[in-house]
């Protein structure tokens, strides 16, 4: 493990994280749900922010990752600590304000709470409802927030990453996909996340072999082998790919959102392991200067920078 860089970079790489993360999504907003042949028909290749595709969104635009991102950032930061009712709450109050795209699993986890059903149980009453696993990606791409919070402490980092995918999601393979994803920022914003890959992976072994085995087989896989789907391991691989395989923060996030299929999604997580490794200042500006949500998503990011104890 690397030591912690300098405050100036670090506070620039948490930001990258929050900041990439949106963009990411904001960029692959045109090739949701299109096919890789279908985006290159319809679009080229997708460079800049276009807007439009399934969700009609303007350039700029965010969707659910984005949103939910910010109801638990702004929770973190509010609360100086993860508080699950109140993350729950956040996102419940979301749903309700009619976004463009949710899930199925997380509709139906919050459905479940709004009804009545207990916070801690309503992921496991939608799990019954869908019948069965549930590992898709909608507890991985919010789940950022919580590497800036307990960047210090990864006892608690995995803790909480697990117990926040949780609240939607109640198959625990998506819990600890998000786990190993805040460990790999987090190895990230500490300039080391390709040298410790192997280290990381050992320390899932026992919580789920086949989050080990992504984080440990992802660099030597061929491109082929990648895959932009909702599933978790497919968001969590491709992330991890597309960030090893490239040379700067556009490079990643046009690999991924080009891919198509759950375009936001790959984006999204792309664009925040991305946005760890290079930071705000490597964030292409034409793109930052559209993003919609820009001031707050910067700003959450400065609070919990300063919630972790780094300055």
């Amino acid at each position: 493990m690397n030591p912690p860089p300098a405050p100036t970079i670090l506070r620039d790489r948490f930001r990258g994280a929050l900041l990439g993360l949106a963009v990411g999504e904001a960029l692959g907003a045109p090739a949701e749900f299109l096919t890789a042949e279908q985006v290159v028909e319809k679009y080229g290749v997708i460079t800049e922010m276009l807007g439009g595709g399934v969700y009609d969104i303007q350039p700029g635009g965010v969707t659910d990752a984005t949103e939910m991102m910010l109801c638990l950032a702004e929770s973190l930061a509010d609360n100086g600590a993860f508080e699950p009712e109140d993350v729950i709450a956040r996102l419940a109050a979301w749903l309700e304000s009619q976004p463009v795209h949710v899930s199925l699993t997380v509709r139906a986890a919050l459905i479940s709470y709004r009804s009545g059903t207990h916070w801690d149980v309503a992921s496991r009453r939608a799990y019954e409802i869908l019948g069965g696993p549930t590992a898709g990606n909608g507890s991985l791409i919010r789940c950022a927030p919580v590497s800036l919070l307990y960047y210090a402490d990864a006892e608690k980092r995995r803790e909480v990453s697990h117990r926040e995918s949780m609240l939607t999601h109640f198959d625990r393979l998506a819990g600890w996909s998000c786990a190993a994803f805040n460990d790999l920022l987090t190895r990230a914003f500490d300039g080391g996340l390709a040298g410790d890959l192997l280290e990381v992976a050992a320390a899932f072994v026992e919580e789920d072999k086949r989050v080990a085995a992504v984080l440990r087989d992802t660099p030597d896989s061929d491109v082929e082998e990648i895959v932009s789907s909702s599933f978790v391991l497919d968001t969590l691989q491709t992330a991890l790919w597309t960030v090893l395989h490239a040379t700067d923060f556009e490079h990643a996030v046009t690999v991924a959102v080009n891919m198509g299929n759950d375009a936001t999604a790959a984006g999204a997580v792309t664009g925040a392991l991305a946005g760890a490794v290079y930071g705000e200042s490597g964030i292409p500006e034409r793109w930052l200067e559209r993003l919609t949500v820009r001031s707050r998503v910067t700003a959450v990011a400065d609070r919990l920078y300063s919630l972790a104890g780094l300055c």
